[in-house]
């Protein structure tokens, strides 16, 4: 039988409600035993619904728990817990970004790298089946073009209307004001901090888009060479990147809050056949992410598109994890990796944006 780990959540938001919780419930090797968030009114309503006793709103609290094995951090701002969670010894499953900051990112690599623990970044999408279907399939490109990384995220509305989320009513709106002010001047600090009208498209550079940028960095690498980008429209971004083989990367992003629509991307486009990989909707549960292969067959033109699994990406992540831990490995998503797409996404909001 496995050894069971006691996990303590700080941040109880939207994924942490939809994903984290529910599924940390399934797996029979984990048990919740402590959550902590600003809100006594989420933290309460939570606690009585999943049966857990141990109720935070200072995340340092819950940190000092000994009987805490590894600490999951999704709260907005993550440096501060994640360092002083490995300061206790924990390991920790952190959401991405790994922190606001390439300062903040470098504290967490120095602390990981001094301790006995493991941490490991929640990019969901590096565990997804149909992944490791499209990495193999780019091995058996011939000769790779180009690659076009697309995303622009639609509506969030469907999650009202599928989930029954907990609100963090009960907050202060001036400690809100504060915390946003904060948040801000530390996602400012690599790219400015007089550069107060890039805070929404780097927000969802580091928080949206670094996902493709950690998918594209496992699949096949990040460009040696931005040649070129534009910052449109609020957070929109178009980009020519290049890698040292020759192979060219054409960058499309956005957030199209006003469409209902998915739209994320990344195809491969080699001599003998094209490989797409599309993910869906990320807060729809068991929703099976596609691999779309264009070719030829003899003198007839071929499309398959191949279903991995509908197992959920954000479980396998969590057994990942736990394997990490028991088998003393370096988990797929690690800190140095993670520091890595963070200073990607710097760099491509500076260049976009004339910095």
């Amino acid at each position: 039988m496995k050894r069971k780990m006691k996990v303590g959540i700080i941040g109880c938001g939207e994924i942490a409600q939809i994903s984290h919780i529910p599924f940390l419930f399934e797996l029979p090797y984990f048990e919740v035993d402590a959550i902590c968030d600003l809100s006594s009114i989420v933290v309460e309503t939570l606690g009585e619904k999943y049966g857990i006793s141990k109720r935070f709103v200072d995340f340092r609290e819950l940190i000092k728990d000994d009987d805490l094995d590894v600490v999951l951090v999704t709260n907005k701002n993550h440096a501060e817990p994640v360092l002083e969670a490995i300061q206790n010894r924990k390991h920790v499953y952190v959401e991405k970004p790994i922190a606001f900051n390439l300062r903040q990112a470098d504290e967490i690599v120095k602390a990981v790298d001094t301790s006995n623990v493991k941490l490991m970044v929640g990019y969901m999408k590096r565990y997804d089946p149909a992944y490791h279907v499209m990495k193999k399939k780019i091995s058996e490109i011939e000769h790779l073009h180009m690659i076009r990384v697309h995303e622009f995220a639609g509506s969030y509305s469907i999650n009202k209307e599928i989930y029954d989320l907990v609100k963090a009513s009960d907050l202060d709106p001036d400690l809100l004001i504060d915390v946003i002010k904060k948040d801000q001047q530390q996602m400012l600090e690599d790219i400015g901090p007089e550069k107060t009208d890039l805070i929404d498209a780097h927000d969802i550079m580091i928080h949206l888009c670094i996902h493709d940028i950690n998918a594209l960095h496992g699949l096949y690498g990040l460009p040696d060479k931005i040649v070129s980008a534009e910052l449109f429209d609020g957070n929109f971004v178009t980009a020519l990147m290049k890698y040292e083989n020759g192979t060219h990367l054409i960058w499309e992003s956005g957030n199209l809050v006003t469409l209902m629509d998915w739209d994320e991307t990344l195809t491969f486009f080699g001599s003998n056949f094209s490989a797409e990989l599309k993910f869906p909707f990320p807060y729809l549960k068991n929703a099976a992410s596609e691999v779309n292969i264009r070719g030829n067959d003899g003198s007839s033109i071929v499309r398959n598109q191949i279903i991995a699994s509908y197992d959920e990406a954000f479980r396998r992540a969590w057994q990942h994890f736990y394997e990490c831990i028991i088998e003393d490995r370096e988990p797929l998503t690690n800190a140095l990796q993670a520091r890595e797409d963070l200073a990607f996404a710097v760099k491509l909001t500076k260049i976009s944006a004339g910095i």
